[in-house]
């Protein structure tokens, strides 16, 4: 176990008995094992048999929030209904996304160009529906020097003041102002209680938002706002599984 891990039991017994309870999951690095295919990757299964038993509970919902596009998030998540799905950060959920500008369109189009000069295979651009994406991480795997170089290229584009964000491998270029932290702070209002958990840059937007009654679970060793730390997909995994047990004693009796 890692340090701070029997405090976290503790809080983990603690928010298995909220009146309703939210419990909001990262995938890539928090579920699931990060790969240099993105679509080649299995969530982790003793994750998802947690998930599955929390999502069977009353006054309990899991969401799966991440950066993947909805389409894709949904290619690979390994969870049917009634799992809450966010895609791009949380511009994209099943009740709509918003729309994008002309200015907007250009932006992107005109990034995807500048990145798509510096992206030397294997390192690709990725295109969401509100974002450009570069990865390196099959580049990194051979020649990490040229992958990082890819990157700080990458990150001095211009961006007239439209939102980059850094995460593992990758940098990301979005056209409206959106976060894993503004979609929580919304969708979390509607519970007693919270837990999210998140292994990347990306994920401290929603670490932040998050209050006393709620918990917060960084996964690895990136730095964090979180209170609490497991060391990988798969403690994770045992975090899940002893919250699903929690609960079920509670909804029982």
């Amino acid at each position: 176990m890692t340090a701070g891990q029997p405090q976290l039991g503790g809080e983990i017994e603690r928010i298995a008995r909220a009146e309703t309870l939210l419990v909001c999951l990262d995938f890539d690095g928090t579920i699931c094992e990060l790969g240099p295919d993105a679509y080649a990757v299995t969530a982790n299964p003793d994750a998802l048999r947690a998930a599955r038993t929390l999502m069977a509970l009353p006054g309990t919902q899991v969401a799966v929030l991440s950066g993947r596009h909805l389409d894709g998030l949904r290619r690979v998540v390994g969870l049917g209904h009634p799992v809450v799905l966010v895609g791009s950060h949380g511009a994209e959920t099943s009740a709509g996304a918003p729309e994008l500008t002309p200015a907007d369109r250009a932006y992107l189009d005109d990034i995807a160009r500048q990145l798509e000069a510096i992206a030397i295979p294997p390192a690709f651009v990725e295109s969401k529906p509100y974002q450009r994406v570069i990865h390196v991480a099959a580049l990194a795997d051979d020649n990490p020097d040229l992958a990082e170089d890819i990157l700080t290229r990458a990150r001095a584009l211009a961006t007239p003041g439209r939102p980059v964000l850094s995460g593992h491998n990758i940098v990301e270029f979005s056209a409206i102002e959106v976060s894993k932290g503004s979609w929580l702070r919304g969708h979390k209002e509607h519970f007693a209680a919270t837990v999210f958990a998140g292994d990347d840059t990306t994920d401290e937007t929603a670490l932040r938002v998050l209050g006393p009654a709620d918990v917060g679970i960084k996964v690895g060793p990136k730095p964090t706002v979180a209170k609490h730390r497991v060391s990988g997909v798969g403690e994770m995994a045992q975090v899940l599984n002893r919250l699903a047990e929690a609960r079920q004693r509670f909804v029982r009796g």
